[in-house]
């Protein structure tokens, strides 16, 4: 037997997975307390990678867009400062004036 032969099943579903993983859907484990009580420190969550839009895998490349974020979803990202994953709330959306004062949150003047 040869080498793909025998391997060919695990590499083939090694590489869907990761295609999978890195364009559709992924999951991860939440890494802080600051969704509490709504997702808690350590949960697992899924990921819909195509909620927005379709990118090459392991590119920043968009192939077609459809939608962006709305006030309330949760989306996850890469801090630019240190490249943890964060998993945090939409508060504003372009256009928005958002503004802490006396620790209430205003939208909008709201």
């Amino acid at each position: 037997m040869t080498f793909w032969r025998e391997w060919r099943t695990l590499i083939v579903f090694l590489a869907v997975m990761v295609v999978f993983r890195s364009a559709i859907a992924d999951w991860n484990q939440v890494p802080s307390g600051s969704m509490q009580p709504t997702i808690l420190e350590g949960d697992r969550v899924v990921v819909n990678k195509l909620a927005y839009d379709l990118k090459v895998p392991f590119t920043t490349w968009h192939i077609a867009e459809w939608d962006a974020p709305k006030r309330g979803e949760i989306v996850t990202f890469y801090s630019p400062k240190d490249e943890r994953l964060l998993i945090k709330r939409v508060i504003g959306i372009p256009g928005d004036t958002i503004a802490m004062r006396n620790n209430q949150l205003f939208i909008n003047g709201e």
